[in-house]
């Protein structure tokens, strides 16, 4: 409806008429914006309510105000397991070899646990059948060096793309790109190309060296053999320590949600130390008094968070004891010392 405008008195009117119309026309325009004022008040409310119910809303009351005590909690709780907990405890005949021949102390302690079982490849056999006049279909890139590999950079219409379509799309017997092939139908090394080019009718029987790399980080392959980024990230110890990190940044997070302080302290203090913590608990261990037959750079105790807890705990509670012991030991000769000098004043008197 469109709001017509209030007729004008007529000035021909007799005065109490027009004055009766003109406080007519006021209070008719006071009602009009006392609603508009109490409509823009219900809006705010409904704005301001909704936003109280909104996860923007509550956040910001949960961090309405910095506590520090959360920050001090955790950096405590990190300090802890760093002080109390040796996961070198190993016992030497149940040490494992975390190196190398003539590896040292200092990589031994700091890329040993990083590298140690890396980069390895697993090997998988599959038969394709290839019909006559027809090729693989596969672009393979050949290594150097010695009995080298081929990488398989793509797969196209031929043998290999029929083969993996009658498999699931999860198959593990599938060839896939990034996929190292070590034998074709019995040829390897440098004749390796020429094996897949071949179009004769036939079961082809090829051997492949699969890399533990994630799906999605295939494209990192640039050669059949494991290149130094991928021996890290396919590390035992590289896995466990991003498990620690993860399960530790976790706490951290929490912490730093409860506490208020800003994004900034986020991975510089919470992360950053949890992954701190995460090295000192997976990296290997060096002791160079050993007998031989005994590896001088070990592995460390391999505990679930939980187990690493309970442990520093049972250690803290043992130091703890130990230490009142000895200072009740040692009040106690303060006191005999204390004891003795005034029994010996008093003999000396009499």
């Amino acid at each position: 409806r469109q709001q017509t405008e209030p007729p004008t008195p007529c000035p021909c009117a007799p005065r109490s008429v027009r004055a009766g119309d003109e406080r007519a026309m006021g209070s008719g325009e006071g009602e009009r914006k006392g609603g508009a004022k109490e409509k823009a008040k219900a809006a705010v409310g409904k704005e301001t309510a909704a936003k109280a119910e909104s996860p923007e809303g509550l956040l910001s009351k949960l961090r309405s105000t910095r506590r520090i005590v959360f920050f001090i909690a955790f950096v405590g709780f990190c300090a802890w397991i760093m002080a109390f907990y040796d996961p070198c405890s190993v016992e030497t005949k149940s040490r494992k070899d975390c190196g190398f021949s003539g590896i040292s102390p200092t990589y031994c302690q700091t890329g040993g646990c990083f590298t140690k079982g890396g980069g390895k490849l697993d090997k998988l056999v599959v038969k394709v059948e290839r019909k006559k006049g027809e090729q693989l279909g596969m672009e393979v890139q050949l290594d150097k060096g010695k009995d080298p590999m081929v990488l398989v950079t793509s797969i196209g219409a031929g043998a290999v793309q029929q083969y993996n379509s009658q498999l699931p799309s999860d198959s593990d017997e599938r060839i896939r790109v990034g996929d190292a092939l070590a034998k074709v139908d019995g040829s390897s090394g440098k004749s390796l190309p020429e094996a897949i080019s071949k179009s004769s009718g036939k079961t082809v029987e090829i051997e492949i060296r699969r890399s533990r790399l994630p799906s999605y980080l295939t494209w990192m392959r640039s050669s059949a053999k494991a290149g130094s980024v991928e021996t890290v990230l396919t590390a035992p110890g590289f896995k466990r320590w991003s498990k620690l990190t993860s399960q530790l940044g976790a706490v951290g997070f929490g912490c730093w949600l409860l506490s208020g302080y800003g994004t900034a302290s986020l991975p510089g203090w919470y992360f950053g130390l949890s992954a701190m913590v995460s090295y000192k608990l997976v990296r290997c261990c060096h002791d160079e008094s050993v007998p031989g037959g005994t590896p001088h750079c070990y592995k460390p105790v391999d505990e679930e968070p939980l187990e690493v807890v309970q442990k520093v705990w049972a250690s803290s509670t043992a130091f703890a004891q130990k230490l009142v012991k000895q200072w009740r030991s040692f009040g106690e000769e303060v006191l005999a010392a204390t004891t003795g000098q005034k029994a010996e004043k008093k003999s000396k008197k009499k």
